[in-house]
């Protein structure tokens, strides 16, 4: 249990900030030592008090024994009465308890005055060890100065309570004086660790967390102490180390940027099609890649990849794909011979986790036929002239999971100004802020309510227009591709970029 405990207050300790874990340590010290200060102040007043009390008493005795040698001549009854009228002209309130006793030529004498005198009294005047345990509380109680010559002893009391009542008094007032002082001192000292090592660190607290944000043009700096100026200058030679390194990263994710953009195909010059399309990485560069290839016979390659994650990794892995493609092609121009040959060789090469979709179709501009293929992306949408939009529901196992699966294709005719849509589903899945999918129902909505006339580029940027109005301000978490291909006669050839 107290292991539990003692864990529970260390860390919430380390839980606090350096400000209010300096300020409670001094003021504990500065408490600490003020108990301490005002413990020994108290003791050692209250020993010096009632020494002198017992000095001031022993010197009382004296007298009073200088006087009993001048009276004793007398004889009779005169030490007593010398006793008592001493006594008696004693003030209750300056010397409350106060009390005298003698012992004189083997006799014992008492003051009657206050009324104090009883064998106890005398016997806690005396002391010793013969003294009985009422005398030892009475001697508790008192404070007794006494001077002794050869014919006796003189004795003077006063009552212990009165004195320690007077020095508490006086400590209280002390008391209150430290503790003011201590205040002001703690006040001070506080103010001091602010300014000095509070406020500098809460500066270099905001610096780190304005760099972690993105915010390398801070500068951090204070006028402090030597150790916190190296701690500034450490802080700015490592903000200024991840600006480079940052400036660095954004001329290589542009060259990136650019080579990517490169390698997206070129839709000038082809006879029999008309392509528009619509490519925006979530980051600098993005995991999906799309292609337009030309291929024997007046056949056309058209085919979107979407890999796994996004930023370089994906771009790589999409950059191979593109590769195996362009391979593939000099072998077949079978959509389902392509996605075989390509996961084969993707699945050998490419790191564990990095699996793709993809979609591949091959239009016959002589034959007016549309095949396609699929590894597990999202079906293609098709629209006739005059017919609903339909999807072409091929499926297949996504990309780099098994190198031994093969795929089906389909085909079907077509006719001209059929369009083709190829998404990824960075468009169908996109969110509003509701988080509501996109979905597929709208593409299929838009694209039924476009003219034919409509021109194909017109078609990617109403499509893109919706995408954009529905997110509003959520931005987009993958990568946003379109591809699309309408199909027309040589001499109708559109050319878009």
């Amino acid at each position: 249990m107290f292991h539990l405990f003692k864990k529970a207050i260390a860390d919430r300790w380390h839980r606090l900030s350096i400000s209010r874990q300096l300020l409670i340590f001094v003021n504990t010290v500065l408490t600490v030592l003020v108990v301490l200060f005002l413990s020994m102040d108290y003791r050692i007043r209250m020993s010096q008090h009632l020494h002198e009390k017992q000095v001031a008493l022993s010197e009382e005795a004296k007298t009073i024994f200088e006087s009993f040698l001048h009276v004793e001549k007398i004889g009779g009854n005169a030490i007593q009465h010398l006793l008592d009228n001493i006594c008696a002209r004693m003030n209750a309130s300056d010397s409350p308890g106060h009390h005298i006793a003698a012992e004189w030529q083997g006799r014992e004498y008492q003051a009657q005055s206050h009324g104090h005198a009883s064998s106890e009294m005398m016997a806690a005047l005396k002391g010793g060890k013969t003294e009985t345990q009422q005398a030892s509380l009475i001697r508790d109680r008192i404070v007794v100065g006494e001077f002794r010559g050869t014919q006796g002893a003189v004795y003077v009391s006063e009552d212990r309570g009165a004195i320690v009542g007077e020095i508490r008094h006086l400590l209280i007032l002390q008391t209150v004086a430290v503790l003011l002082m201590g205040t002001a001192a703690a006040f001070v000292v506080n103010a001091v660790l602010r300014q000095l090592i509070a406020k500098p660190i809460r500066g270099f607290v905001n610096a780190l967390q304005s760099v972690a944000d993105g915010n390398l043009t801070v500068i951090a700096s204070t006028r402090s102490c030597k150790e916190l100026g190296y701690l500034a200058d450490q802080i700015n030679v490592m903000t200024k180390k991840l600006r480079n390194t940052a400036q660095d990263h954004r001329v290589h994710m542009e060259k990136a940027r650019q080579i990517q953009r490169h390698l997206l195909p070129k839709s000038n010059g082809l006879s029999g099609i008309a392509v528009a399309d619509l490519f925006e990485p979530a980051e600098e560069v993005g995991g999906d890649y799309y292609d337009v290839i030309p291929l024997p016979e007046q056949k056309y390659l058209l085919c979107l990849a979407d890999v796994a994650g996004h930023g370089v990794p994906a771009a790589m892995a999409a950059t191979v794909i593109k590769s195996l493609v362009l391979e593939a092609i000099q072998f077949t121009t079978s959509p389902a011979e392509m996605l075989t040959r390509i996961n084969r060789r993707y699945a050998e090469i490419i790191m564990p986790g990095h699996f793709a979709t993809m979609v591949v179709l091959v239009i016959d501009t002589i034959n007016m036929t549309l095949s396609c293929a699929s590894a597990g992306h999202e079906p293609p949408f098709i629209q006739q002239s005059g017919l609903p939009v339909e999807r072409l529901l091929t499926g297949g196992l996504v990309l780099g999971v098994n190198e031994e699966v093969c795929y089906d294709e389909e085909t079907r005719s077509v006719a001209m100004g059929t369009r083709v849509l190829l998404v990824s589903d960075g468009v169908t899945e996109a969110f509003d802020p509701e988080d509501n999918q996109f979905g597929t129902e709208r593409i299929s909505e838009a694209l039924q309510e476009l003219s034919a006339d409509c021109d194909i580029n017109d078609v990617v940027q109403n499509l893109k227009s919706r995408l954009s109005k529905f997110r509003g301000t959520r931005p987009a978490f993958d990568d946003t591709t379109l591809l699309a291909v309408e199909l027309q006669m040589p001499a109708e050839v559109e050319l878009c970029a």
